[in-house]
């Protein structure tokens, strides 16, 4: 389907993106941050989607520096 739904909740963690079964994005934001914080982690996680990080296999730290 590759809906994208967003969800603001507490976090130890800025924002992370989880693809579920149905093929759907799950932004989950830090609720803590600042909204200006909040949109600079979505910004950070739509990179995430619209390079394509879900489907290839290079590194962790590879994919975290090109969505900078």
């Amino acid at each position: 389907m590759e809906d994208i739904i967003v969800r603001i909740i507490d976090l130890t963690v800025p924002g992370v993106t989880v693809l579920d079964e149905d093929g759907n994005y799950n932004i989950y934001i830090n609720a803590r941050l600042s909204y200006e914080q909040q949109q600079q982690v979505y910004n950070h996680e739509m990179k995430h989607i619209n390079l394509g990080h879900f489907y290839d296999s290079s590194p962790v730290a590879d994919n975290e520096r090109d969505a900078g």
